[in-house]
């Protein structure tokens, strides 16, 4: 059972949005060099990330002129969700949507709704909010993890003394491979697909990336010396190409690996940092 099984959750602290690899965990972009983090992109001003499961089939039995058993089974529809923010951001709109800022200095400029619409690339979404361990009393933090999602822009229009929101409809599709990039089975899972995850830590909840080049085996966090590390209450996991791998993490938020990634390997490595 986890540390922070129980948990009262309360508003919306952090989100990050990155693009989802083939391997289900997200893509490392820029060309980083060795050791350093990607941990996606930070959407600002976040004011609310929903998902809204799919309603399951219901199928009654009637017989007698009488409803004498109902089966529920599997949606036919996948969960939904908005992600709106105060803050229209260029870079946040060219990583979900695929166009390109065609602005100059100081001018920015990117399409909307274009014929492009259908055809962008699918995304990791995780947000953060501050909770209280319900046992204890002590803070906790809780966190949605969309695993394979697909959002469309919904811009704010031009209101007077209405401040805009920028809005983002999300569809949450099923993935068969966790954050971490690795396979999701009934003994590890109990389930081997799933569109997103709650994950309930004791501080901050955080995830780098890193590309290997088969030589290096040490690693910075980003967050630094502001990393927790304690086995009972806040653990470090450490994959690469979606398996588990042992390491150990230094005061500095150093980690080392025993074995380096290989060359255009990706490790990942989940955290908690205060």
């Amino acid at each position: 059972m986890a540390t922070h099984n129980q948990t009262t959750g309360i508003g919306l602290r952090m989100v990050h949005i990155a693009r989802r690899d083939d391997d289900g965990a997200f893509e490392v972009l820029g060309s980083p060099a060795v050791g350093t983090a990607y941990a996606g992109v930070r959407v600002n001003k976040a004011r609310a990330l929903t998902v809204t499961p799919a309603e399951p089939q219901r199928i009654a039995a009637r017989g007698d002129d009488v409803t004498y058993h109902t089966f529920q089974e599997s949606p036919t529809e996948s969960p939904t969700g908005e992600l709106r923010t105060q803050q229209s951001d260029i870079d946040v709109i060219e990583l979900i949507t695929g166009v390109l800022d065609f602005g100059s200095g100081e001018a920015g400029m990117v399409p909307l709704s274009t014929d492009e619409l259908g055809t962008e690339d699918p995304i990791m979404i995780w947000g953060t909010r501050k909770a209280v361990d319900d046992e204890t009393g002590t803070r906790a933090w809780e966190t949605y993890m969309l695993l394979n999602a697909t959002a469309t822009a919904r811009p704010a229009g031009f209101e007077v003394d209405t401040i805009g929101e920028f809005v983002w409809n999300i569809v949450c599709n099923s993935s068969d491979q966790d954050h971490f990039g690795r396979t999701m089975t009934a003994l590890i899972h109990g389930c081997t697909e799933a569109a997103y995850m709650l994950i309930k830590t004791r501080y901050r909840f955080w995830v780098d990336a890193f590309l290997g080049n088969g030589i290096e085996t040490e690693f910075t966090l980003s967050k630094g010396a502001a990393v927790k590390y304690n086995t009972a209450t806040s653990p470090l996991f450490y994959f690469v190409e979606g398996v588990q791998v042992p390491g150990s993490c230094s005061s500095s938020g150093v980690v080392t690996l025993e074995t380096p990634p290989g060359d255009g390997e990706k490790f990942i490595c989940q955290f908690e940092w205060e």
